[in-house]
């Protein structure tokens, strides 16, 4: 299965913190076998999410069969024949259900939310639309923290340290886009996009800032500037 849009549904809370802390977790194992589901469904071009739906909230569809369900199991009763519907205008509510009930839990998205404070908002798809499956990758990582570097891999138990190579500190997304010695020659074009917000990471990320205003508008330039650099330096390739 390759360049699909993959969404994971969950109603379990605990889950969607435990993936979201996996270091903080018991049962790491199963976090890291999670995690590797994902990175290898990544490695191939998809774009994974995971979503907490409400246990109070309900999909439509999920009414339907449950009340069929209910119908089936009385005795003597021949299961009721439902309207026909075509698949694909199940499909399209099924999805608008899931754009109105999606929420993720205090403490998932935490990251996320920080980088860009008008999540969820429609300019994120229009953002995702306009890359290849390598640059909506790459974004991905950075925007989610979630990212092939040692910061992150070493709160999953995927690398020894959480280091940068550079020695410096800790390999973290900031470090990695505006500190580390390594990567200057590739900060050149990011430099000269971004000028006095050079460091703002919501800038960077094609995000919003909980100090942008009312008049803020997405900077594509600054997040293709941050992509390429991303791409150029090779580090968030699977290793």
């Amino acid at each position: 299965m390759k360049h699909r849009a993959i969404m994971i549904l969950t109603r379990n809370g605990l889950a969607a913190q435990a993936i979201g802390n996996p270091r903080q977790q018991s049962r790491q194992g199963h976090i890291r076998e999670i995690y590797d589901a994902v990175e290898k469904l990544r490695g191939e071009g998809n774009g994974v999410n995971l979503i907490w739906l409400l246990s109070n909230s309900e999909l439509e569809i999920q009414k339907i069969a449950k009340t069929s369900a209910r119908h089936a199991k009385e005795p003597y009763v021949t299961p009721r024949k439902g309207a026909v519907k075509a698949k694909t205008t199940i499909l399209s509510q099924t999805k608008a259900d899931l754009r109105s009930e999606r929420r993720l839990p205090e403490g998932v998205g935490r990251h996320s939310r920080k980088v860009d404070s008008a999540l969820p908002g429609p300019h994120t798809r229009l953002l995702y639309d306009q890359l290849w499956w390598k640059e909506a990758s790459v974004l991905a990582q950075l925007r989610t923290r979630m990212a092939r570097l040692n910061g992150y891999q070493y709160q999953v138990m995927a690398a020894p340290t959480d280091e940068c190579p550079c020695g410096r500190a800790k390999e973290t997304v900031e470090h990695f886009l505006f500190c580390c010695v390594k990567w200057t020659i590739y900060r050149r074009e990011t430099l000269q996009c971004t000028e006095q917000k050079h460091g703002n990471l919501s800038f960077h990320l094609d995000g919003k800032a909980a100090s942008d205003g009312q008049k803020w508008t997405p900077d594509m330039d600054a997040a293709g500037a941050t992509i390429r650099f991303a791409i150029a330096t090779g580090r968030l390739e699977q290793r």
